[in-house]
């Protein structure tokens, strides 16, 4: 009777009991959760109390339960004598396997190969429906060997550039396709790791340099400032760690670097005191920046599946950064002026409320020694423009409101009539055949200077019409320059006779380039983008004229160039934010943008796709004029790259799963490909 009790109750061992697993089974009629909603209590039954227990978990809330499927136990295979010899036949009753048994791998070989046509995980940073990604029209995203990529670039290199052949070519059985890296597997279960690859072609030792660049001591004087920033990080990147040392490297305890005070407090509070990432992070951050974040009680999310802890803690600290700057989105004339000079709102108003000849006035004599009602009161004394004299675009419509009338300039580009104009990193120079048109329409008689990263043999490559948008561009007497780096123009032998004489500059949606395995936001390869802003504004000290305008294109969400890295790197070099203006409302959006790299041969942005995270409404021109002091300015702030021995204690992106020598000569790769971008080198 005890027993038919137990079975009623449901408390006896099912005969799908397997290796002692007692599972107990509702009574019959109630259902898996009973009859009243509630999951059934096999040790509530077992105490021999009647009734249904109490509700506890999602019946107390009302909630209705996670289904959740029990897997079947694994079954047991029987015995099968062989003889001594190995069967060649599957076991009976066994599953049959997805994929066949994957080949031997030969000595020293990684075992998987690479699978093709998968981006999100070739390039860690989100890329179409995106930016995520950015519109790369310059710095493109290409990777060593002549691969370039994208942030969603897409692997379809042909077999023979990578040299790799299809199992089917060799017939011989296709091996398991390689879990997806950075939680992206099915599911984003936590154990997802990418296996061993196949050995990418390495670049040859030797890191080409641009031959017709000028020696540093051709360069003059007051120019040399701006090429320190670009020898620090060769310096950095050719010195580091010998390929020998990585056995030694791989035996340490835990990360060469070591934190001390507050940094050194919050890896231990985090627990991340032996993540290599999480101390290069730390350790590059500003001091105020960690002390705020110390002063929270925000973590890390070590289950989150996308972000690794060291990607959360650079995230945050940059996000606290940002919070010394105006907002990545619209910001008119007058918020601009009060976030410089730490207006208050009384200030702000009086400043909104002035015409466009009194806050002309107010912007170009204010220094925080006199009231904005006396500097004011002071514009209606100017005198106007006597009859005769040469007309100026900034005395036109005095009486018109201020704030609205100084957006109209920069929403119609109205810009120095005579002073040339400079474009950097426009891909397939539409954008820049687009101002020599506006510029003639006005009557303009400065000259533009256009300018690509690329040579004009991958240009031809990749737009078809390149040919005959130059020709167009010279029939405007514009001049067109190839294989330009921006942040080293003063070594640039084209350059030598164009200091101080550039009244516009023009940069539509800056980019690095991509690092494959990494998304943009990733330390370990953010630090170039941060660093392509600040060694750009500084190249520019030496051309620009001094209230000469700054114009760079960005996405307010953009995750590899911030706003907040242009905001300040403009402001180091003494470039002054005036406005943020929407790419929709510009006089010069209707270029046709570029990716960039090699996906331009066959679709452009403009075909219909778009950036994760990032739409046309976050598209953002952040509009800067250029306000040289007496002093001489701030060092530019230049981020340095982990070192080699940071990425090899680390299991970031692409180093996830990676067997050491594999690891080493990804490593290895990584910073040759560095050391080509801070040169100048177009790799691919």
């Amino acid at each position: 009777s005890g027993s038919l009790e137990s079975c009623a109750r449901g408390t006896v061992s099912s005969p799908m009991s397997y290796d002692g697993y007692r599972r107990s089974w509702p009574p019959p009629g109630s259902g898996r959760y009973g009859s009243a909603g509630r999951r059934y209590d096999s040790d509530w039954a077992d105490s021999g109390r009647s009734g249904f227990p109490p509700a506890r978990g999602w019946a107390s809330s009302g909630g209705e339960p996670p289904r959740r499927f029990l897997d079947p136990p694994p079954r047991r295979q029987p015995y099968r004598p062989t003889n001594g010899r190995l069967s060649s036949l599957p076991p009976r009753n066994s599953y049959r396997t997805l994929y066949p048994r994957p080949v031997p791998a030969a000595p020293g070989e990684d075992q998987f190969q690479e699978e093709e046509g998968d981006e999100e995980d070739l390039a860690r940073e989100p890329p179409l429906e995106e930016e995520e990604e950015e519109f790369v029209d310059d710095d493109d995203a290409v990777l060593h060997d002549g691969v370039p990529g994208g942030e969603d670039a897409e692997d379809n290199v042909p077999a023979e550039e990578t040299g790799r052949e299809t199992c089917s070519q060799k017939g011989l059985p296709l091996p398991p396709p390689p879990p997806r890296d950075d939680g992206e597997a099915a599911g984003r279960d936590s154990g997802a790791i990418r296996q061993t690859r196949k050995p990418v072609r390495m670049p040859s030792d030797e890191v080409p340099e641009r031959e017709d660049d000028l020696a540093l001591e051709q360069v003059p004087e007051e120019m040399r400032e701006s090429v320190e920033g670009n020898l620090q990080l060769k310096r950095a990147l050719s010195g580091d760690l010998d390929p020998q040392d990585a056995k030694r490297r791989r035996l340490n305890a835990g990360p060469a670097r070591k934190l001390e005070g507050v940094r050194a407090e919050l890896a231990e509070r985090w627990r991340l005191g032996h993540d290599a990432a999480t101390h290069y992070v730390l350790d590059a951050a500003e001091d105020d920046d960690v002390e705020a974040v110390a002063k929270t009680d925000w973590i890390p999310r070590k289950t989150q599946d996308q972000n690794s802890c060291a990607e959360q803690i650079s995230d945050k600290l940059t996000r606290t950064k940002e919070t010394k700057f105006p907002s990545g989105g619209q910001v008119d004339p007058v918020t601009a002026f009060q976030h410089r000079w730490k207006l208050n709102e009384q200030d702000r108003k009086a400043l909104a409320g002035l015409n466009h000849k009194s806050i002309r006035h107010v912007f170009a004599c204010f220094d925080g020694s006199r009231r904005i009602e006396e500097l004011a009161d002071e514009a209606a004394t100017v005198a106007e423009p006597l009859e005769g004299e040469p007309e100026k675009a900034e005395d036109a419509v005095p009486n018109s409101p201020g704030s609205l009338t100084l957006s109209r300039f920069h929403r119609l580009e109205l810009i120095d009539p005579e002073a040339d104009a400079l474009v950097v990193g426009d891909a397939n120079l539409t954008f820049a055949l687009l101002l020599a048109e506006h510029r003639e329409d006005l009557g303009h008689v400065g000259r533009i200077v256009a300018t690509t990263f690329e040579t004009v043999e991958t240009l031809r490559e990749r737009y078809e019409e390149i040919d005959s948008t130059v020709k167009q561009l010279e029939d405007f007497n514009a001049e067109v320059l190839h294989n330009v780096d921006c942040t080293r123009l003063a070594v640039d032998p084209r350059f030598v006779d164009m200091a101080g004489k550039f009244g516009a500059v023009y940069y539509n949606f800056p980019h690095a380039g991509v690092v494959r395995g990494f998304y943009d936001s990733h330390p370990f390869v953010r630090w170039r983008h941060e660093n392509l802003m600040h060694l750009f504004f500084r190249a520019l000290r030496s051309f620009v004229k001094k209230g000469g305008i700054v114009k760079i294109t960005s996405n307010s969400n953009a995750t590899g160039v911030r706003f907040s890295d242009i905001m300040e790197a403009a402001k180091i070099s003494e470039f002054v934010h005036v406005e943020t203006v929407p790419l929709l409302e510009w006089r010069l959006r209707g270029y046709r943008r570029s990716y960039g790299d090699r996906r331009d041969a066959f679709r452009r942005p403009d075909d219909g796709e778009i950036y994760k995270n990032q739409r046309a409404n976050s598209d953002m021109i952040y509009c800067f004029r250029y306000a040289p002091g007496g002093a001489a300015p701030p060092k530019s702030k230049i981020r340095y790259p982990p070192t080699k021995q940071d990425m090899m204690d680390s299991s970031e992106g692409w180093f996830r799963g990676l067997g050491p020598d594999a690891k080493q000569r990804r490593v290895e790769e990584i910073y040759k490909l560095f050391l080509s971008y801070v040169q100048g080198i177009h790799v691919g």
